[in-house]
């Protein structure tokens, strides 16, 4: 049970990074603020390819993994430091605290995201990882909790 429940939280937290389009980060771009890093996620629900991640503007996340049928449920928190946003998620049932952080610049009026903390560990790639189409993502509100309530999240 705790294998299964592992690899759920691998692929929720994976689901939530995973670049539809990677490239290199051109030359002259510049890191977001901390302020606009903040603004991507606050209040809003990320709507990823195998889960969906609401992030609270006090700072938690609530998420639901399965699409289309929920399979399970996660929580946790979200910070911004510099250009980076890191969540620290677990899944229900497990104890374990899993960590995703993205980093963001701007090049022209492109924004740049490069997964630079993977969850199991893995290393993130500098050089061809950097990703423009992650701002569809993000979906203003809350569209997690009534999901997540149904399902028995905390």
């Amino acid at each position: 049970m705790h294998f299964l429940l592992a690899s759920i939280t691998g692929i929720i937290l994976g689901a939530t990074t995973v670049t539809a389009l990677a490239d290199k980060l051109p030359t002259g771009a510049t890191p977001l603020s901390a302020d606009e890093v903040r603004a991507i996620y606050s209040g809003k629900t990320g709507v990823y390819k195998a889960s969906d991640v609401y992030y609270d503007p006090s700072g938690t996340t609530k998420g639901v993994f399965g699409k289309p049928k929920a399979k399970s449920t996660f929580e946790g928190t979200w910070v911004v430091k510099g250009n980076e946003q890191c969540m620290y998620n677990k899944s229900k049932g497990d104890s374990k605290i899993y960590t995703d952080c993205n980093a963001f610049w701007r090049a022209g009026k492109n924004i740049y995201s490069l997964w630079s903390v993977h969850y199991d560990g893995s290393k993130p790639d500098q050089v061809n990882g950097y990703a423009i189409e992650r701002m569809k993502e993000y979906k203003k509100g809350d569209l997690v909790s009534k999901k997540f309530a149904a399902m028995g999240g905390e």
